[in-house]
């Protein structure tokens, strides 16, 4: 985007700064009303509470009244009346009180026995039941002064029911005579609380003056017999009458404002809490739709405003553009080498500016470029082509009118041109009226195109011809060309032009696993570089590949492979290997690979030497007599026919030498001394059980085998020490069998 001038910008960054001031003023100004509001509704939530906790307060006196009333009156007739006019009186008391209110009437004696209680049919019935451990009881006992006293929630031992104990000495011509206590149920008092705050956010609690629950409308079982927490300021400050805090309720985790107040006539507390939320959820409401409906026109006037700053900016905009149109288009066709061209279909008169005419040689005097000699000037492999591409352009169906055409310069030459057009007005029934354009000289870029190609065409003939498969990627890994032997060496049916445009893991995909080890991805980490690798076609081919990058100055450019198949080579290097490593006599590994065979099983009986290993030297009895009798032909017979034998009794694990003349050598890998004896023993039986057929008839053989264990030997250690056991077998008598160390066995 072009730059405003700085004249401009400073205008609309000072408009915007004067709008956003006084927007931000606003927000501010509605953020402290919001504030304001917020706080009225806290002060009325206060008020409230405070009021309404000083009203129940009050309300709670007066049944405190009502029970130090009839506890009065039931100590008076306890001492005058007789239990049935007791019992009328106590029905009568029921009748003052809601129903479920009162629990239980007992009468203690002077010692905390229960002598008479509501609940049972006669006196005899409640005796055996002491409440002399009760505080109530242990109060009026210590001959305090009669008052009524309010206990903590018990569990009556009568009543087997939760009650608050309302309690007041009997005195009898001065003397404490026992106790009158009435049971009201904490369930009726919740009920009382309950009954004016349905809401559970909203709660009412009646307490003790230290903090035991004795009431509360809401969840009562979970408060019955404990106590708030002892930092309320009604506790820490028992001089206060009232009071108010906040605080979450540890019983139900619910926010309130609590006011509380003492009652007047009895030790206990009234607490109201009026739940935050709650309370001033129709408040935040309100703010809440304010907030969002001054959002809302906030944004409609932010948005406005930036409309009104899109559109001076586009009215600014235009005007520049207006004012370097001219130049600018100038500029532009200079610079592309354009030349134009303008058709008036009304006129049917083509328009061909300077540089067109100078594209082809011509000057503007050399008359008026009409659509007839225009078209003469075009290749006649082009005309149709070009006036099908117009013809479709001016009907409607493309964007713009395009084409590539040669064209004759006025020198005779044919050059390229690219043509591109569009209608820039039609008539009411869509019929173009005017159609404008330009053209841009392409020889060089068509001649650049053709020698490509030719190139293209060189390198497959090359590739064709070259004496191996080859392929080849581009540096986004997409495969640009291989050759018909790379196809056959892969037992690929596809024809190599089929392979083009595939992705390097497409290629990978169609090998598969088994044919596509060998195709290098590079990692990206660093240069690539050149390297050669061999791989085993499913045929069995053996292929030598090498990997060449393809590099430019600084870029990766892609790789190529070159494939050529090694198959005959590999196979007589193996023949070279086996005639260098194999006995030729008797196609046993010969003393060079033995000895390579033995240091490997050495090491690894060094690393684990749990697993055992064991070395036998053999050799045929008397086989220089065999030579000297039957001759040297019989002998090769006799070693060939023992080298079968020992083959066929060794092990797949085991492997088997000959050391030269009649020597033969023996390795038993992870064998222990048991095992090595048996098996040289049932290879000695073999022998000497199996005479060698030859020209001469059958010969009789036997031999000699020294044993040693592996363990804790070296390669050549162990040499010594299986020759010395063959010598010791031999000086035994022949066809024997000894371990180095150990006396001889054997026929």
């Amino acid at each position: 985007m072009d730059k405003l001038p700085r004249q401009t910008l400073m205008r609309i960054v000072l408009g915007w700064a004067i709008f956003l001031l006084v927007l931000g003023g606003y927000w501010g100004h509605l953020h402290h009303t919001h504030q304001a509001q917020m706080q009225r509704a806290k002060e009325q939530m206060h008020l409230r509470a405070a009021q309404t906790a000083h009203a129940l307060a009050l309300q709670t006196g007066t049944l405190i009244d009502q029970v130090h009333f009839l506890a009065q009156h039931l100590s008076e007739h306890w001492l005058k009346d007789n239990e049935a006019e007791f019992r009328r009186a106590i029905s009568q008391a029921q009748k003052a009180l809601p129903d479920g209110a009162l629990v239980q009437v007992a009468i203690a004696d002077t010692l905390g026995n229960i002598v008479f209680s509501n609940l049972t049919s006669d006196s005899k019935s409640a005796s055996g039941v002491s409440i002399a451990d009760r505080e109530h009881f242990k109060i009026h006992s210590q001959r305090q002064p009669p008052q009524l006293f309010i206990s903590h929630p018990l569990f009556g031992r009568v009543s087997k029911k939760w009650a608050v104990q309302f309690s007041l000495p009997i005195i009898r011509d001065g003397q404490f005579a026992g106790v009158t206590v009435i049971s009201i149920s904490p369930e009726y008092l919740s009920r009382a609380l309950r009954d004016i705050f349905h809401d559970p956010a909203n709660v009412a609690i009646l307490l003790r003056d230290d903090g035991a629950y004795l009431a509360r409308s809401h969840q009562l079982e979970e408060v019955l017999g404990k106590f708030v927490p002892s930092t309320r300021s009604f506790l820490t400050r028992p001089d206060l009458p009232s009071g108010a805090y906040d605080t979450v309720a540890p019983v139900d985790g619910v926010l309130r404002h609590y006011a509380w107040h003492r009652t007047a006539n009895a030790p206990l507390i009234l607490s109201l809490g009026l739940g935050t939320e709650v309370a001033l959820a129709p408040v935040v409401a309100s703010l809440r739709d304010s907030k969002l409906h001054n959002a809302l026109g906030s944004a409609m006037l932010l948005l406005a405003a930036a409309l009104i700053t899109l559109l001076y900016i586009k009215n600014r905009r235009q005007t520049e553009d207006l004012r370097n149109s001219s130049e600018q288009l100038s500029l532009v066709l200079r610079g592309g080498n354009l030349g134009t061209w303008d058709w008036n279909y009304r006129t049917n008169i083509p328009h061909f500016n300077e540089r067109w005419h100078e594209l082809l040689g011509y000057g503007e005097s050399d008359g008026r470029i009409t659509p007839d000699n225009w078209t003469k000037l075009l290749h006649p492999d082009d005309v149709d082509q070009v006036r099908e591409a117009f013809k479709s352009h001016l009907r409607g169906d493309t964007a713009q009118y395009e084409a590539e055409y040669r064209i004759r310069h006025r020198n005779g030459n044919w050059i390229w041109f690219l043509d591109r057009g569009q209608v820039v007005s039609r008539g009411p029934d869509g019929r173009a009226l005017r159609v404008a354009g330009t053209v841009l000289d392409i020889t060089t870029r068509k001649h650049a195109e053709v020698a490509e190609a030719q190139y293209h065409e060189r390198l497959a003939t090359l590739l064709q011809r070259y004496p191996g498969g080859v392929l080849m990627e581009d540096e986004v890994d997409v495969v640009v060309m291989a050759n018909q032997l790379f196809c056959d060496l892969f037992d690929l049916h596809e024809a190599p032009e089929t392979l083009r445009g595939w992705s390097h893991g497409q290629l990978q995909a169609h090998l598969g696993a088994l044919r596509a080890d060998w195709l290098h991805s590079p990692d990206g980490a660093g240069r690539e570089q050149r390297k050669t690798l061999e791989a085993t076609t499913v045929s069995g081919r053996i292929l030598e590949i090498d990997w060449v990058p393809i590099a430019g100055e600084n870029d990766s450019l892609g790789r190529v492979w070159f494939v050529r198949d090694i198959s005959q080579r590999k196979q007589h290097e193996a023949q070279l290997t086996a005639m260098a490593t194999t006995d030729a006599l008797t196609a046993l590994p010969n003393r060079r690979s033995f000895m390579m065979y033995l240091n490997t099983l050495v090491r690894e009986v060094a690393e684990f030497p749990q697993d055992g290993g064991a070395l036998l030297i053999l050799d045929l009895d008397h086989f220089k007599q065999v030579n000297d009798t039957y001759g040297h032909p019989a002998g090769d017979a006799v070693l060939q026919h023992a080298a079968r034998i020992i083959r066929n009794c060794l092990r797949e694990s085991d492997r088997a030498a000959r050391l030269g003349g009649e020597e033969f050598a023996v390795l038993l890998p992870r064998t222990g001394p048991q095992d090595a004896r048996m098996l040289a023993d049932r290879l000695r039986e073999a022998l000497a059980g199996m005479p060698a057929a030859t020209d001469k008839g059958d010969i009789v053989l036997t031999a000699s085998i020294g044993l040693t264990m592996l363990a804790g030997l070296g390669a050549e250690e162990a040499i010594r020490q299986a020759d010395e056991a063959l010598y010791a077998a031999k000086a035994a008598g022949r066809n024997q069998v000894h371990i180095w160390g150990q006396a001889p066995s054997g026929g």
